[in-house]
This record gives C-alpha cells, sequence and structure tokens, in this order.
C-alpha cells in the first residue's frame, strides 16, 4: 500500500496551503486571529508524521522558477531515553517547479549535494515505534521568499489516512491569541490525535525543540473549556504542549481517547454528554522555556523567538480519518 501511495503523491502537486495570517494580542479587546488557505507559499514548513503502525510521507514543492536550497529537521520521540526529543536534520535541493516526497522511514534526499555522496540520510530515525515532526526551511537565503508549498500524510495500518496540508511560518505573527478546536464523533470517530509542536525559531536556517521549551493552554482565571452539542461546558486544567512524550500528541478527552493510547487528555475527568460533536476552547496562557542550551549559537535558546503549530485528527480506528491544522502563532518570550 506504501508503494502505491507514494508513486501516486509524487505527481501530486499540492495547490493550497495553510499560512499563518499575521495577528493581534487577545488583550485590549483584539480580534480572534484565523488560520488562512493560500496558494502563496511559505519559506517554512512543518508537519506531523507517525510510524506506530502508520506509513507517513511529507511533500515539499518548489513553486518557483528557480533553485531553492532548503534544510530539513527530524524530531523524533520518545527517542534514546523515553523522553528525548532527539534531531538528525540535513540540506537538500529543490530546482524550478521541483517536488520531492520525503518517505520518514526511509529518507532519501531529493539531490546530490557535493557534501553529502549518497541520497540515503538519517538511518536510523523513525524506523521503529515512534513519532514526531519534521520542519523544512528555505536554507542560506538561496531562491525566492515563500516559494515552498507542502503537505503530509498518515497512513494507518486499519487503512485510514490523516491528510493535511503543512503548515507554514510567517514572521509577522503575533501571539497572544484563543484557540478553538472542533471534533465530531460522526461516523463512528472515537479516537483523536490532539498535536501541539513548540520550537525557537534560532534564524532563517535552522529551529531548536527540547522537552524545555514548550506552550501553555490554560490558566486559573481563564480555563479550558469543552463543548457538547447540548451546548453544555465543562472546565478542564491548563494542558502544556512541548517535544515530549505525552506532551506532544495528546487526546481530547474520555470520549475522544488517543489514537495510540497517549495517556494525556487536555479534558482529562469529562465525558461528553451527548454522543455527538463539540468544540474545545483553549486559551493561550503563554510560551515557557527552561533549556539554557546555546548549540553553537549566540545567546541561548531562550533568547529567541518561540512558535507554536497544531493539527487535529480524529478516526474511528477501522477505516476512516481525517486531519486539520488546529493553530499556529509565533512570538517573543
Amino acid at each position: 500500500m506504501l508503494q502505491e501511495s507514494l508513486y501516486k503523491i509524487k505527481y501530486f502537486i499540492v495547490l493550497a496551503l495553510l499560512l499563518v495570517l499575521p495577528m493581534q494580542a487577545m488583550a485590549g479587546g483584539g480580534t480572534i486571529p484565523l488560520i488562512d488557505q493560500t496558494d502563496s507559499g511559505s519559506d517554512r514548513l512543518v508537519a506531523f508524521w507517525d510510524t506506530r503502525g502508520r506509513d507517513s510521507l511529507i511533500q515539499v514543492t518548489n513553486t518557483s522558477s528557480h533553485k531553492v536550497s532548503i534544510h530539513v529537521q527530524i524530531f523524533e520521540l520518545p527517542g534514546n531515553f523515553d523522553t528525548q526529543c532527539e534531531e538528525c536534520n540535513f540540506d537538500d535541493m529543490l530546482t524550478a517547479n521541483d517536488t520531492h516526497v520525503y518517505n520518514i522511514e526511509n529518507l532519501m534526499t531529493n539531490a546530490i549535494l557535493p557534501d553529502m555522496p549518497s541520497r540515503d540520510v538519517c538511518n536510523g530515525v523513525a524506523t521503529g515505534d515512534s513519532y514526531g515532526f519534521m520542519i523544512i526551511s528555505r536554507s542560506g537565503g538561496e531562491g525566492p521568499h515563500n516559494s515552498l508549498i507542502g503537505m503530509f500524510r498518515i497512513i494507518d495500518e486499519a487503512g485510514y489516512e490523516y491528510r493535511a496540508n503543512a503548515a507554514g511560518e510567517e514572521h509577522d505573527a503575533y501571539a497572544g491569541f484563543d484557540s478553538v478546536v472542533n471534533f465530531s464523533l460522526a461516523n463512528g470517530n472515537n479516537l483523536s490525535d490532539l498535536v501541539g509542536i513548540t520550537y525557537v525559531h534560532i534564524d532563517d536556517d535552522q529551529v531548536y525543540a527540547s522537552p524545555g521549551v514548550f506552550t501553555v493552554f490554560g490558566s486559573l482565571s481563564h480555563e479550558i473549556l469543552i463543548y457538547d452539542e447540548a451546548e453544555h461546558d465543562t472546565s478542564c486544567s491548563p494542558t502544556v504542549f512541548a517535544c515530549a512524550v505525552g506532551a506532544l500528541d495528546k487526546a481530547i478527552d474520555n470520549s475522544l481517547p488517543n489514537s495510540k493510547g497517549q495517556a494525556n487528555r487536555v479534558c482529562a475527568t469529562d465525558t461528553l454528554n451527548s454522543n455527538s460533536s463539540g468544540w474545545l476552547h483553549l486559551p493561550w496562557a503563554g510560551f515557557g522555556c527552561t533549556d539554557p542550551a546555546v548549540e553553537s549559537t549566540t545567546p541561548g535558546v531562550c533568547d529567541f523567538d518561540e512558535w507554536f503549530v497544531g493539527f487535529i485528527g480524529l478516526n474511528n480506528g477501522n477505516g476512516t480519518g481525517s486531519m486539520d491544522s488546529w493553530w499556529a502563532s509565533g512570538d517573543s518570550f
């Protein structure tokens, strides 16, 4: 199935990309920011991947008529120590109007570069029971701005497929936002993947992620609320998203547990009053960083801007599923 899917996707040109619109802070009655769908491209793409009984394909396309150099970073969980956020990275290049598909379990570069004698890269990454995210950045200033679009596909062993456009980073976005996640139990949906990706923007070529770089939603004064179709609401405790086991891929609540058994639920004590649909209100509480790592940069990572990207996946565990962008924003600490 994977070979057939890979063959088909290689010739599928994505025409749309979810970009982050400039955002206003909620303080002072600002408007709620939105993610829009556009085909204008981005300099950085963010995608989720999963090999826990799944095949993951991530596609990137250069929409320009010029060569574009890219830097690919793959962050993996659980890593060697069950909670570590491991990284593998490499450079690649796209010719004019070029498309490349990365099979996360058999990574091959699109080009053979002078310092890369083989197209086979990151051996041993994502070959087992793991999950994480890939970030693709326009590298070295080579190629036109906003020339990258992309998508990802996660094909489950049961036959259902998660598919979504990669999130695109826009450097003028601002933090301070409330998020809304819609969900539905229609068509037998009873499993969820609420993915929250947090990273630090080091420079145009690279980002940094770790368990010590995180985003917080909810507070004692501004609670997370879950609503069912009958408009019953239940308050939930604050939740944290980071590159750590239990903090990257969560469940919505007891009615929609995580598709791969992750114990963390955003609403841990809630069960929907009606077996239908609803929505989750996630008030943004702030970014955080307790990671002093320098990673050959000065100053340390906690002095750079932080970004958040979210995806929501629903499936019935027996052949159907969907995934959509949830949110994306960035700002300094």
